[in-house]
């Protein structure tokens, strides 16, 4: 094969399409009706705290991919950047990572949550599915999600920020509504531990669960080959993704507690879609059904965002030797890695087939989000830690590029501990296969000759020394 049939298509995404990856892979509607509800079994009232805190969190491990991006803009996205500052063994070993982040945990995890939200959303409106209607839901998202990422990314992107930019605003209206017609809207003991049953501790397990809500926001860093002005929008792209995802993800944390009432947010996390509930209480059946319909579309979209950003890891281990070479592949039109978006899918339908009937989907999704969990987290931990020696390397060093990473580490830290805080036999399968996929990579990418790495014409800027002659 040529190099023109292992070439994306250059200079084809817009900032807002950067920031619309970012946006459309944390799933907005989905955390603000679901995934809340994590945080809210341990903050109860004190919810939108957490949240607060996790900001600060998302901006300290944000800063990494802000400078970062400074240098380096790549397919490869966080696999380029652990490579560029720890080498290629560990940079290969966090490609790895990023694929138990994604490949393993994340595709059938997104399959799961999107049916689930199907199943459980129509339930509340008054239809129900048979039970095992999760199956055929979660394959139809897998191959439309595929389909669409074929025809190339601007047709996902595209997408994305249309049903994205709708998505926001229903949201909005339903937590405009839920405040206007709140008994006491207004409510600053939410900000505090007040509502918290054991104070600072709930707010801080709390807290592990609304920073790795926030997850995605730096998905835009695998578009780098794809973007235009890919150093300097990947960099302002950060920034704007992580302040409107926190403040919007602040806000709607602050209605969801109101209109549930933060002194019965006990019961919160007792029902599967507490944010629907909210809107058909608030604005009525009408409402509900169009929350659940971007609902729905929220885990379609985030599928796209997941398969394009994981292809394009694949596509570039693949061009650097560390995964098959077809993988490199992409489509000769649509420019799309298609080899590597159709093993994605495959492999993420395959989990998704084997977990959820041998297990049943609610603990199929708590094992694949097990290792979604642990693979952004422990990704983190790798990139925080290489962005420091890589600028040693360039002889650029600052002290503040060990320093500002240094919040997002001990949060990724005490995130991974509470991953793992309730033991069943499931959590102990997926710490299994968890550890199993750790070892292979070490072992693999410890023992594996490694061929030089050549970049591609932009992908790195030139290393100026800061020292002055």
């Amino acid at each position: 094969m040529t190099d023109e049939h292992r070439q994306l298509k250059k200079n084809s995404v817009t900032f807002v399409e950067l920031v619309f990856q970012s946006i459309s892979f944390t799933a907005p509607a989905i955390a603000v009706t679901a995934t809340m509800t994590g945080a809210a079994a341990f903050a109860y009232g004190s919810l939108p705290l957490t949240y607060v805190l996790a900001m600060l969190g998302v901006f300290s491990a944000g800063y990494v991919v802000y400078e970062f991006s400074r240098k380096v803009a790549s397919s490869g996205g966080y696999y380029r950047y652990i490579e560029r500052g720890l080498g290629s063994r560990l940079g290969g070993f966090g490609g790895w990572v990023y694929l138990l982040y994604t490949l393993l945990g994340g595709t059938a995890f997104i399959y799961f949550e999107t049916a689930l939200a199907t199943q459980y959303g129509l339930q509340i409106v008054g239809v129900s599915l048979p039970s095992w209607s999760w199956y055929p839901l979660g394959v139809f998202v897998a191959v439309a999600a595929y389909a669409l990422a074929y025809s190339g990314i601007k047709n996902s992107l595209k997408y994305s920020v249309y049903t994205g930019t709708a998505e926001m605003i229903v949201l909005l209206v339903v937590a405009f509504l839920v405040l206007g017609k709140s008994p006491q809207p207004l409510n600053f003991k939410v900000f505090t531990p007040a509502y918290s049953p054991t104070g600072w501790n709930g707010v801080a397990l709390g807290l592990v669960f609304s920073f790795t809500s926030l997850a995605g926001w730096g998905s835009m860093t695998f578009l780098g080959a794809e973007a235009k002005e890919a150093h300097l929008n990947i960099r302002r792209g950060t920034i704007v993704s992580i302040a409107l995802l926190g403040s919007f993800f602040l806000f709607m944390s602050y209605a969801m507690t109101i209109g549930w009432g933060p002194s019965n947010m006990g019961t919160y996390f007792n029902y599967f879609l507490p944010g629907l509930i909210l809107a058909l209480k608030f604005g009525g059946i009408a409402l509900a059904i169009v929350l659940l319909a971007f609902l729905i579309n929220s885990g379609f979209v985030d599928t796209l965002a997941i398969i394009n950003a994981c292809s394009r890891a694949m596509y570039t281990m693949a061009k650097d030797g560390f995964l098959p070479d077809f993988l490199s592949l992409t489509h000769e039109k649509y420019k799309s890695p298609h080899n590597a978006l159709l093993f994605e899918t495959l492999i993420g339908l395959a989990i998704f087939t084997v977990t959820g009937w041998t297990m049943g989907p609610l603990n199929g999704f708590l094992v694949t989000g097990i290792w979604t969990g642990a693979g952004t987290i422990i990704e983190h931990l790798l990139l925080n830690t290489s962005l420091p020696f890589y600028f040693r390397k360039a002889k650029q060093f600052r002290l503040q590029y060990a320093l500002a990473p240094l919040l997002a580490t001990a949060i990724y830290l005490f995130a991974l501990y509470g991953t793992f805080m309730s033991i069943n036999v499931y959590v102990m399968v997926a710490a299994a296969v968890l550890a199993g996929w750790l070892v292979a990579g070490a072992l693999y990418f410890g023992l594996k000759r490694v061929k030089p790495i050549v970049l591609e014409e932009g992908e790195e800027l030139y290393r100026r020394s800061r020292k002055r002659t």
